[in-house]
């Protein structure tokens, strides 16, 4: 198979490597002439995953149409907040009768969309599917033995992507569950800034242990009621993100957390960051979505009020602590 992946950051050329191991024919979307230069000469990213060659048989490039050619799957690895403009400047042939998979862990921050959902409106034509799972780049780029999920609604494009994406060293599951993948993984994130805040501040496993439980209660009540299924919550898109995401050194998301918990502004830190951390836009988006739906989302409307209205953390924390006490 012929794969075009779009984006170079991290989580994008972690896959790269990965899929040309996997004995696909790899293009990587450069957005900055001089990465594809840099790969192309040294066989590494110039700043992302230093020291972990990218095969010669990655090639990267900076035109849209010439990544595009020929490629029968569009492996999209850009921000949420990008994505719907990447997919605009993709020549309108090249959007049509393709598979497309999202790795975006995010929704649109002014919609709440999810990313098959603005896949669908920009390129109707498409398959579409998303990949999500306890996956941190440079694992997966080093080979480390890890596990995903794919899914698309029917599971028939998941299983596809399963057969031709795995390998023994990164074990795809495929699910039907595209709903419940897409937001896990987006959901996730805003539990992992908290997390970041309860360990910025200083407190210790006791904290830790009664957010992430509450977060994953959260995430499950939003879940559930916008149609995703019980068992992706309890699989690697949901309890298993979840936990690589909120304890996990490298987790952005945790780290924009902890900077605010030790008093830092949000701006300042989003500003020194050189990748996204989803959840900090995704955050926006899941007060509306959890009302919508009827149900609550407490911790992330205390990540919002904390990143955006500019109240305390620990007044954020001592709120959710006092509300309306009620059985588990």
């Amino acid at each position: 198979m012929r794969v075009a992946v779009l984006g170079a950051g991290s989580w994008g050329t972690a896959l790269a490597i990965h899929l040309s191991r996997a004995g696909q024919e790899v293009a990587l979307w450069c957005r900055d002439a001089a990465v594809a230069d840099a790969i192309r000469r040294d066989g590494r990213h110039p700043t992302r995953l230093r020291g972990l060659a990218i095969p010669a048989a990655v090639a990267p490039m900076t035109d849209l149409s010439a990544v595009l050619r020929g490629a029968e799957a569009l492996v999209l690895a850009v921000p949420c907040a990008s994505y719907r403009a990447v997919l605009r400047a993709l020549p309108h042939a090249a959007a049509e009768s393709r598979i497309f998979l999202s790795t975006a862990k995010g929704l649109d921050a002014d919609s709440g969309k999810r990313m098959s959902e603005i896949t669908r409106e920009e390129a109707p034509g498409a398959e579409v599917a998303a990949l999500s799972g306890p996956t941190f780049a440079d694992g997966v780029a080093r080979g480390d033995p890890s596990a995903a999920v794919v899914a698309d609604a029917g599971e028939s494009l998941a299983r596809r992507l399963q057969a031709a994406f795995s390998t023994p060293q990164f074990r795809l599951y495929s699910s039907d569950d595209l709903v419940g993948v897409e937001l896990c993984g987006a959901l996730k994130n805003v539990v992992a800034i908290a997390a970041g805040i309860v360990s910025g501040l200083g407190f210790g496993h006791n904290t830790m242990a009664a957010l992430v439980t509450r977060g994953l209660a959260e995430m499950g009540r939003i879940v559930l009621a916008r149609g995703g299924q019980d068992r992706t919550l309890h699989g690697l898109a949901g309890v298993g993100d979840l936990l690589l995401t909120c304890t996990g050194q490298q987790s952005r998301n945790r780290f924009v957390g902890e900077q605010i918990g030790r008093g830092r502004a949000l701006a300042e830190i989003l500003a020194e960051m050189p990748e996204v951390a989803e959840g900090a836009r995704t955050c926006l988006a899941v007060p509306t979505m959890a009302a919508r739906a009827g149900t609550e989302a407490p911790i992330a409307e205390a990540v919002v009020r904390v990143l955006y209205e500019r109240v305390p953390a620990r007044e954020a924390i001592g709120q959710l602590m006092t509300r309306a006490l009620k059985s588990e």
